[in-house]
């Protein structure tokens, strides 16, 4: 029977292609009455939808965890619960989708409600600490006593106070679902040792949750951080930060593994410390990320391995999304000649996709109808054929000067 309403179910949100979120239409506080006669299974699927707010594949997941009937009185009460706590209904919507188990695993009274008395009372304002559990429902799941206590602690260790902790749980509200051990704290003070500001070893926890830099080994985090210093890493820029994110991953096997393809393709050792420096993300791309780009910049593009490590952050973008979209969009116009400004192409792919549509598509497609196939992947960007005005200086793109023909 169960399964015969889960496939009614998935065939009435069939049509739906994410998780969609409706507004509470009834009261949690309102006892549900339903008659005896009818499934438990159409009372949960009822009960989801009209007290939760679920719908389409959220409801179906949902589903899938949960089974009770409507002797059952635990799931009105966790709706409650959270609503005496000042959480609105698309915020309690939202959490059962996330983490539908809430609803039956814990009694809300005995387990849960100490968890929100003790993040409410030490967390203000109140709005923030409703925003954090929204995000990250999960941080409910894990116990006061021996996990969220400790971990709130921790992070005050390191932060200073509850305000500058509540400030990363904001960013990352997932922190508090991690195991943090002392190693974060002992981390954090090496970085103070070496005149790291205290906002930027917030500004490196903001991102613990999906880079835990700082939960490695004090060891190799330690020599790791010293030899960005030694690199020449200015310790308080964005580019100090995001190689101290990707420090969690990156082995020496990794890095000389990077070297290698980078020098097959010729570049040189200065060149690849050069790249490092200004974009770390470089070193833990993909193999195949990072061949793919290169070969569409030096064989397709005829770029020199000096001028893309000069503007390595063309890199960054998305080969497919980005780079092969625009570079056929101005392929169309340097063939027809259709404007008289000069861009470097870097520049161009730095633009955001806004702004290049109106410059280089919008505003050509009535003159030449084919940029608008260009740029939706019809005319595909094979080789540089085209001329550059400009710059003889190896390191330096000449700029792409598009001019009107009589």
């Amino acid at each position: 029977m169960y399964n015969s309403h889960l496939q009614t179910l998935t065939f009435r949100h069939q049509k739906l292609n994410h998780c969609s979120i409706r507004p509470i239409i009834c009261s949690v506080s309102t006892k549900t009455i339903v008659p005896t006669n009818v499934d438990s299974s159409d009372f949960k699927i009822s009960f989801l939808e009209n007290k939760c707010g679920l719908s389409g594949k959220a409801l179906v997941n949902a589903c899938k965890y949960l089974d009770f009937d409507s002797s059952n009185q635990r799931p009105d009460s966790v709706l409650q619960l959270l609503q005496t706590f000042g959480f609105p209904p698309d915020s309690i919507t939202k959490i059962i989708a996330r983490e539908p188990l809430l609803l039956k695993k814990y009694h809300p009274q005995n387990i849960l409600k100490p968890k929100l008395d003790y993040l409410f009372t030490v967390f203000h304002p109140q709005a923030e600490v409703v925003a954090v559990i929204t995000r990250n429902p999960g941080i409910l799941l894990r116990s006061l006593t021996n996990h969220l206590i400790p971990s709130v602690n921790l992070l005050n260790s390191v932060t200073g106070s509850y305000t500058n902790t509540l400030y990363v749980l904001k960013t990352n509200p997932s922190i508090l679902g991690h195991n943090l051990s002392k190693t974060l704290l002992l981390n954090t003070q090496f970085l103070s040792t070496l005149g790291v500001s205290h906002s930027q070893i917030i500004n490196i926890l903001r991102s613990y949750g999906r880079f835990p830099a700082l939960a490695q080994p004090h060891d190799k985090f330690c020599n790791f951080v010293l030899k960005l210093k030694d690199m020449g890493y200015d310790l308080e820029t964005s580019r100090f930060r995001r190689a101290v994110r990707i420090s969690w991953c990156l082995t020496d096997s990794k890095w000389e593994s990077r070297c290698v393809l980078f020098r097959r393709f010729g570049f040189s050792d200065h060149e690849i410390m050069s790249m490092f420096k200004k974009l770390p993300e470089i070193m833990v791309y993909t193999d195949k990320i990072i061949n793919e780009k290169l070969h569409f910049f030096l064989n397709k593009l005829r770029w020199t391995p000096s001028r893309l490590s000069y503007y390595v952050h063309d890199l960054s973008y998305s080969l497919e999304k980005r780079i092969i979209p625009r570079c056929s969009v101005l392929q169309v116009l340097v063939s027809k000649s259709s404007m008289s400004e000069s861009y470097t192409l870097s520049s161009i792919l730095k633009m955001t996709e806004k702004g290049f549509i109106e410059v280089f598509v919008t505003a050509h497609k009535n003159k030449v109808p084919s940029v608008m196939e260009a740029y939706q992947g019809k005319l595909r960007f094979d080789l540089y054929t085209y001329k550059q005005k400009g710059y003889k200086d190896d390191i330096y793109p000449a700029p792409i000067t598009l001019v009107d023909q009589p």
